[in-house]
């Protein structure tokens, strides 16, 4: 037995939670931030790196077009197009994205966690993405502040703490397309939450038939807030949309089959409409 292990049978809960956020702000404090040139989906971005997460995720050169957005430009990821990024971390995807919808499209950026927002913020400056409008809230199905925790890859809290807890805005996307216009695509990334998330865009989904790229959390969050992928798709379904699949990996998107083993774990979702 090691270690960790040997501190769970021995710590309370509340205790052993306080210990992991306080090493993960340790790791936080001790890095240094710098700023990189990196190449993604063929754009050159001065990237401020703020963290471990970020290191990891994008000091890298990712030069070929993602194989979601590939499939959204045959759609409605166009020039001119209202792009919603929920769960948008530190703005590279809603940067990529903004080069898709160009000067007369926009792209509204979603990030809950204070520490990605910022640096969400800074990026958007370094690039001059003046078509980004970033916004420090939690994607939801209501307004109310929400729970949300303190790692890098942030995650609404579950109830357990077990990453910490900090209070942070939450917004709908039918709030969203009050305040901003409705949405020609909706990209879903939020760790779990996207069946909230889709809660909170009935009237969006029901009446303006964005086009939608959802992250399913299958086995890693989406079950813990009351979701599934049988839900999600029927809704989906019931609105119109005909959906397509693919997974960690793979450079195709599939027509989707809830028999695909793919359904098993992590996969990405999209939906379009006819309309589309």
């Amino acid at each position: 037995m090691n270690l960790r292990s040997a501190a769970k049978l021995v710590l309370p809960q509340a205790v052993t939670n306080q210990i992991r956020v306080a090493a993960y702000r340790w790791t936080l404090r001790r890095f240094r931030p710098y700023q990189v040139r990196r190449s993604w989906a063929g754009y050159q971005f001065d990237l401020w790196i703020s963290d471990p997460t970020a290191e990891s995720w994008y000091d890298r050169d990712a030069p070929e077009i993602p194989p979601e957005m590939s499939f959204l430009a045959q759609h409605r990821l166009r020039s001119g197009a209202t792009v919603f990024d929920c769960g948008a971390h530190q703005c590279v995807i809603a940067m990529i994205m903004a080069k898709f919808v160009g000067a007369t499209g926009k792209v509204v950026a979603v990030e809950a966690s204070p520490h990605n927002y910022e640096a969400a913020i800074r990026n958007c400056r370094l690039n001059e993405t003046s078509n980004v409008a970033v916004i420090h809230a939690a994607a939801s199905d209501a307004l109310d502040p929400i729970e949300f925790n303190v790692r890098g890859n942030g995650q609404v809290d579950d109830g357990t703490g077990a990453w910490g807890k900090i209070s942070v805005p939450s917004v709908s996307v039918d709030e969203l397309a009050r305040r901003h216009g409705p949405p020609d695509v909706l990209f879903v990334d939020v760790e779990g939450f996207e069946s909230k998330v889709l809660e909170g865009a009935t009237d969006t989904l029901s009446r303006h038939h964005p086009d939608c790229f959802i992250e399913m959390h299958v086995g890693c969050g989406l079950e813990k807030f009351g979701g599934s992928v049988k839900s999600i798709t029927d809704s989906l379904h019931g609105l119109g949309y005909h959906l397509w699949m693919s997974g960690p990996g793979l450079d195709t998107f599939v027509p989707f089959s809830e028999r695909s083993p793919l359904v098993e774990a992590r996969f990405f979702l999209i939906a379009i409409t006819t309309a589309s």
